[in-house]
């Protein structure tokens, strides 16, 4: 059985910021001592352990790591799970994840998704809000003062700034909770400063048509959501400016659309031909809003024949009422009861079709 007790060691002295010379001084030892142990060299007394285990907030087994190897997998394997997770399965991983960060209590990969859980579960069960709320926030606090992997910090950040987000817009909290959330963006990097970005500078030529994809598909989604957010529900633009902007946008869209792949960009392209189904009406253009309508019909229909679909669902939406709900579901709520079609246009049988499209 192999103890890996000095790399644990160096590991919590670290994560603590503590200098061996004062861990040497809280153990009572002399720093040689404490690095004779992190180079494993020797081990400390057995009656020793407790204290050290205590100090770091840990226990003697987690301390001499000599399960490590079957943590490792375990470890893996949640994150896996966390990975390919679908809508239905998200309270059971959930629980499972509230058993494993007790297990793992050093492994920020699986405390920030448990936060991602934690964010997901708070809009859904707002009768335990509160107490869910506190977990993530604690969670959080936990990865900024002893993680020092900065992709799970910005990870937590953003997390974070959704959740205080939601409580904003949705729960109706406090401005109290807007400014935390841009203390906590003015934090984060410049987008010229992502792994997107910069890993197209170094990528090679097998690596860049991936890489190169992958960021552009991540460009054109956030893309999707500044315009669509500033323009599509302002009163400040006209239905044929906004329409020419979504015609362009989902341009972008289509040209990037992977078939072989489910991606949130996709529920934008559906989305943007329900928009431009209503702008068309408003406009007085009915067969352009009809064409756009059914384009909307169709893909959501085979859209929710993915397999995939749930999962990426499961991240789109904040408010819980819509990942309830697929994509053929959402647009017939959009079509019969937010867009203002007149009825005139709403008795017509060519939109009664691409209503029971939608069934």
């Amino acid at each position: 059985m192999k103890v890996y007790f000095g790399d644990k060691l160096k590991q919590l002295r670290t994560e603590r910021q503590l200098t061996q010379d004062a861990l040497a001084e809280s153990l009572g030892v002399s720093f040689q001592t404490i690095s004779k142990w992190e180079r494993g060299e020797t081990y400390p007394d057995i009656t020793v352990l407790p204290a050290i285990a205590a100090l770091f907030e840990t226990t003697v087994d987690d301390l001499l790591s000599t399960d490590k190897p079957q943590k490792e997998l375990k470890a893996n394997a949640l994150i896996d799970l966390y990975e390919k997770m679908q809508l239905k399965n998200a309270p059971d991983v959930l629980k499972k994840y509230r058993i494993a960060i007790k297990e793992h209590p050093e492994n920020y990969d699986l405390l920030v998704r448990y936060m991602e859980l934690l964010r997901l579960e708070s809009s859904r069960n707002l009768s335990e809000y509160e107490s869910i709320a506190h977990e993530l926030t604690s969670a959080y606090f936990k990865i900024l003062g002893r993680c020092k992997d900065e992709a799970i910090i910005i990870r937590a950040k953003r997390i974070l700034v959704e959740h205080l987000m939601f409580q904003y817009c949705c729960l109706g909290y406090d401005e109290e909770y807007r400014k935390q959330a841009k203390l906590i963006s003015d934090s984060l990097p410049a987008l010229s400063d992502s792994k997107e970005i910069v890993s197209l500078q170094i990528a090679d030529v097998a690596e860049w048509k991936t890489i190169y994809s992958d960021t552009i598909e991540e460009l054109s989604y956030q893309l999707q959501k500044t315009i669509i957010g500033y323009c599509y529900y302002s009163n400040s633009f006209s239905p044929e400016y906004k329409a020419d902007i979504i015609e362009h946008i989902n341009g972008i869209l289509k040209l990037l659309d992977n078939s072989k792949r489910l991606t949130k960009n996709r529920i934008h392209i559906i989305y943007n031909y329900g928009h431009l189904g209503h702008l068309y009406a408003e406009i007085g253009n009915t067969e352009k809003a009809l064409e756009n309508l059914r384009l909307a019909a169709e893909l959501a229909a085979k859209t929710d024949d993915n397999p995939d679909a749930q999962r990426v669902m499961l991240f789109y939406e904040q408010e819980a009422r819509f990942r309830n709900m697929n994509m053929c579901e959402r647009m017939r709520e959009l079509m019969t009861e937010h867009y203002n079609f007149s009825d005139e246009f709403k008795e017509m049988p060519e939109f009664h079709k691409i209503l029971n499209l939608l069934k």
